[in-house]
């Protein structure tokens, strides 16, 4: 069990003045206050704080350590009561953001919600680039913070990063595809399907490297930018895809089924978070945005394991 506050202050009060009496005089107390208190505090403890003589009491070695850390410990306490806490409500100043196309589309609706309701005097200024250029244009400080797939990113030394979603990789088909009622597919089942290949944020790379892995290579019908593009061929039974949970919807734009089968085959996932540089110091109104964040991303993901898998 731990010490009271009270506790520390009688012993640091007995230690100071060297007399229970003048202790329990500057403390306000009678002495069997101080004299029990620190009674209590040694039997806590298993050790000996004090040698008692005719005069008054002495610090024994591991008093005199204690003493330190209790010091410490109280000063810690007083400086937390007198700190100067600005209502979130009302730290203004500006958060420039760098983020990907992914990002934008189905992350960045949440998070603009959120600063608006939590942080209404925060000025939030978002950019779309792609990832390199999101990098670098956190390193050079044209934004404060970038918001990337962090599983793609490069020169990792040179970046803070916090994760805030891990997102599964699975095959998307349309309701009707012959797949629907399997559990046991593999990359190896997949050759001779139409495969529509998504073009952002370093997917073609990402899963050339997850393909050859198993000696994989895709029938590739067609290429595109466009998610909505390839959620809505797939959905029409056009073809097949393997993307993202996170970017996962259950209806294309013309109401058609889109199911998810995971692949037994491994696959990396895909991981969102947000980077700063390591050789810069975050301002208050950044510090409130990351935490902001991060908070809202936990609690939203320890709410329902997965806050965006549609």
């Amino acid at each position: 069990m731990l010490p009271t506050v009270r506790q520390l202050q009688y012993f640091v009060a007995a230690a100071r003045s060297g007399q229970i009496s003048r202790a329990a005089n500057d403390m306000n107390v009678t002495q069997s206050s101080i004299t029990i208190a620190i009674r209590d505090l040694e039997d806590r403890l298993g050790y000996r704080l004090f040698h008692r003589k005719a005069k008054g009491v002495e610090l024994t070695a591991a008093g005199q350590l204690f003493l330190q850390n209790a010091t410490g410990v109280l000063a810690g306490l007083e400086d937390l009561m007198t700190l100067s806490v600005e209502d979130d409500l009302q730290i203004g100043g500006e958060v420039r953001l760098g983020v990907t196309d992914t990002v934008s589309g189905y992350y960045l609706p949440r998070i603009w919600r959120e600063i608006r309701r939590k942080a209404p005097s925060l000025k939030l200024h978002v950019t779309e680039l792609p990832r390199p250029e999101v990098e670098k244009g956190v390193l050079d400080g044209r934004f404060d913070l970038g918001i990337i797939l962090i599983s793609n990113m490069g020169n990792r030394e040179d970046f803070e990063h916090e994760t805030l979603l891990v997102s599964q990789r699975q095959l998307w088909i349309g309701a009707g595809h012959p797949f629907a009622a399997r559990e046991d597919i593999a990359f190896a089942d997949l050759v001779d399907e139409p495969y529509f290949l998504l073009q952002t944020d370093d997917h073609e790379h990402t899963m050339t490297a997850n393909w050859g892995r198993y000696g994989f290579q895709p029938r590739v019908v067609f290429r595109s930018y466009s998610i909505e593009a390839v959620r809505s061929l797939v959905a029409a039974g056009h073809g097949i895809t393997v993307l993202s949970d996170m970017i996962y919807r259950a209806w294309s734009l013309e109401g058609q089924r889109l199911l998810r089968k995971p692949l037994a085959d491994r696959i990396e996932t895909m991981n969102t978070g947000v980077i700063w540089p390591r050789s810069r110091s975050l301002s208050k109104a950044t510090a409130l945005f990351l935490r902001i964040l991060t908070a809202d991303t936990k609690a939203q993901r320890d709410a329902d394991r997965g806050p965006f898998a549609g």
